[in-house]
């Protein structure tokens, strides 16, 4: 029976590995030379090419480990080894389910994207993937601490607090900070009023709401800030790659003096 590290592994190991060859013939190579490393003629873009080979060699030997060591599963290791697993105490608590992963592939995509976009775009990318491998390293170590599930939020709060809430503040600040201001440069100049007038007056109409209903749990308003804090970075992605609005300058041409315009 084939397990689930396999089927992962494989799974990217063929989608790599079409990856590659779709590369390869899409960037002069001949007929053959992609499905046969280059044995048979070439292979198009080398680097792409190699890097993409790389990527599904190491998918297939992962898979392959995945499958000879059975995910690590502890009753095929109890069977092999002839122990109860009854008798055996639970090495680590069962963990849920960890929203880390989607946020790593958001952050590897905007930095994908900002490499033929915007400097801005890239940077954000950066920063969302180094804050994910911190709290998701972090994570990981927490939910393997003890076997007490409690005890290992206490712990991971306990390290990461002192630290996660000034910075994580601070650099969500200065994103934010940018995002509007790529925004309202992309805007001409009525068009910045107004778009800084909506978004003022549903922060403002959003905070007077959850002030007056304290019982709202503590998850929603989360995820209304999540929701803003998303829609604001999106934003300011798509303003950045479609560039600021034109500056006319006015005035005399030996002058030092000048007015702007805009449209």
């Amino acid at each position: 029976m084939l397990t689930t590290g396999f089927k992962l592994w494989f799974g990217l190991l063929v989608a790599t590995f079409t990856a590659a060859v779709f590369v390869g013939y899409t960037t002069g190579g001949t007929e053959t030379g992609p499905l046969t490393l280059g044995w048979k003629g070439a292979v198009g873009n080398h680097i792409a090419y190699g890097i993409l080979m790389m990527a599904a060699t190491t998918s297939g030997l992962l898979a392959i480990l995945s499958q000879s060591f059975r995910d690590a599963d502890a009753e095929a290791a109890a069977e092999i080894l002839e122990v109860d697993i009854d008798k055996v105490p639970e090495a680590q608590i069962s963990t849920g389910s960890s929203p880390w992963p989607l946020f790593t592939a958001l952050g590897v995509v905007t930095m994908a994207v900002g490499l033929v976009a915007h400097p801005f775009v890239f940077g954000t990318g950066l920063i969302i993937s180094l804050v994910i491998a911190v709290e998701w390293t972090m994570t990981n170590w927490s939910e393997r601490a003890t076997g007490d599930s409690e005890k290992n939020r206490e712990l991971k709060e306990g390290l990461l607090r002192p630290i996660e809430i000034p910075v994580l503040g601070l650099v969500g600040i200065g994103v934010i900070v940018v995002a509007v201001s790529r925004i309202l440069l992309a805007a001409s100049v009525l068009g910045a009023v107004w778009i800084a007038t909506v978004v003022g007056t549903i922060i403002f109409l959003t905070a007077y709401f959850i002030s007056k209903r304290p019982s709202i749990p503590r998850g929603v308003v989360q995820g209304i800030l999540a929701v803003g804090f998303i829609a604001v970075i999106v934003s300011g992605i798509f303003a950045a790659i479609n560039g600021e609005r034109d500056f006319h300058h006015v005035g005399g041409e030996h002058g030092d003096s000048h007015m702007e315009e805009d449209h």
